[in-house]
């Protein structure tokens, strides 16, 4: 008889162990930081030359935008430069890479394993059925029980196949490997619709140790489609670690002149309350900001200072600068907008997860170009110019119609084939080679970029 109960209570006590090892593991992400900020630089490294600085966004878009941001990371390593170190690869140039969604898979790897991602990537990512293999993960009875968890979701274990096949369990603190860029990931939070990224300053404003915390939950969150994917939750520990807002962000709480510089920084000084929001509830990064851009702007139109935004980036002396937008978002006509039925769930979600977090890229674009046009002439001068340069490499760049259109029908899914996969990869060093920006870049640097190989 008590041979027979146990085993009609083993699959319980097997699923409770499940749903404790789910939470455990969940809240051991979380921990608290315990030294209060210091308001250092956000780059302070000297891998890179003190005259160049280049910026990199990475766009959203599933395994679509991370083959494309591949390839342009590939045609950066084949781009050579001239700083005051001397000739040097543009790839080992590049100071900071912030992205969102499908991009922060490309962003995260290269700023955890280095050139190593064009050994890698491809087999582990770029040419894998993620999708496929997390819809099986979905649908095996093993993770039932943890699924029906409040606090366990489907971006959650998501998470936890990123952690073990793709990111090697590495936390934030693996990313500070000597040569390694700044890498800004970008979710968003479904409360506030703020755009929340995963750097130091704003974990220490939640006194959240950000150095351990995994680089496939912060992966995970980025990517979180709402809807398909459930929100990735960080908890906020704000208050307990000594934390004193700067004087510039207390500044633009009260500026009354820009209203969206005042919202702004009064959205960040809500997250010092951790009564009114002791959780963070995180989706796709796209939602905020599907270019990745925005961090390149928003924290610095804050400071008002444009000496300060380039000391912060630790080129306090920088002569050139370079931002180049990878965008992979496709321009889809939608079948069923000629129809007056109305659109199936799966076509609402299509279009919110690509066409409606699109909409306002080219405000982003607009705004960014136009701000550090005007930074880097208020620090230029007559002795000492500072050039810029704006690259956009994007499907819209493509000169091939045939070839622009095969690439806005591939989908923003975690599933490609090695023709679409091939394409990307080709497509977007294709397109920075032929930029008009690019080339002038290159002509301002004394730079040249590696003839293709009949292979290519």
């Amino acid at each position: 008889m008590r041979k027979h109960l146990m085993k009609i209570s083993d699959p319980v006590i097997l699923g409770l162990i499940m749903v404790l090892a789910g939470c455990a593991g969940f809240s051991a992400t979380d921990k608290p930081l315990a030294h209060r900020a210091l308001h250092q630089p956000l780059l302070s490294k000297d891998q890179t030359s003190n005259d160049l600085l280049v910026l990199l966004g990475f766009s959203g878009g599933g395994t679509r935008a991370a083959a494309f941001a591949y390839g342009a990371l590939k045609a950066l390593g084949d781009t050579t430069v001239l700083t005051e170190s001397g000739h040097r690869s543009l790839l080992r140039e590049v100071d900071v890479i912030s992205s969102v969604s499908g991009g922060s898979f490309t962003s995260a790897y290269y700023g955890l394993r280095g050139e190593k991602i064009f050994e890698e990537f491809e087999g582990r990512f770029l040419r894998k059925n993620v999708e496929g293999v997390l819809i099986g993960k979905l649908f095996n009875p093993v993770n039932a029980i943890p699924l029906m968890s409040d606090i366990y979701g489907r971006s959650d274990m998501a998470a936890e196949y990123y952690d073990e096949h793709i990111f090697d369990h590495a936390t934030f603190a693996d990313l500070k490997r000597p040569g390694a860029p700044l890498v800004v990931i970008n979710a968003t939070d479904l409360a506030t619709g703020m755009r929340i990224a995963f750097l130091p300053p704003f974990f220490e404003l939640i006194c959240a140790d950000l150095d351990r915390y995994p680089l496939s939950r912060a992966v995970a969150a980025s990517s979180a489609v709402p809807v398909l994917l459930t929100p990735i939750t960080v908890k906020s520990y704000a208050g307990s670690c000594g934390f004193e807002p700067p004087a510039w962000l207390t500044e633009a709480e009260k500026d009354v002149g820009d209203f969206s510089r005042k919202e702004e920084a009064r959205g960040l000084m809500s997250y010092t309350d951790r009564k009114k929001r002791p959780w963070l509830h995180l989706v796709d990064g796209g939602i905020a900001d599907n270019l990745g851009l925005r961090a390149f702007y928003t924290p610095f139109s804050l400071q008002n200072d444009a000496h300060e935004t380039f000391r912060y980036l630790g080129h306090p002396a920088v002569r050139h600068v370079l931002i180049i937008s990878v965008n992979s978002f496709a321009e889809k006509k939608a079948k069923w907008s000629l129809l007056r039925d109305a659109p199936g769930i799966a076509d609402v979600i299509q279009s919110i997860s690509s066409d409606q977090i699109g909409r306002y890229n080219y405000d982003t674009l607009d705004i960014v170009r136009y701000s550090y046009d005007n930074w880097t002439k208020q620090v230029s001068t007559p002795q000492r110019p500072v050039t810029f340069d704006f690259v956009e490499v994007s499907f819209n760049a493509v000169r091939d119609a045939e070839q622009r259109q095969a690439l806005n029908e591939i989908g923003t899914n975690f599933d490609l084939g090695d023709e679409d996969v091939d394409l990307l990869i080709a497509t977007a060093g294709q397109v920075l080679r032929q930029s008009a920006a690019f080339q002038s870049f290159l002509k301002r640097t004394s730079g040249s970029i590696k003839p293709l190989s009949t292979d290519d």
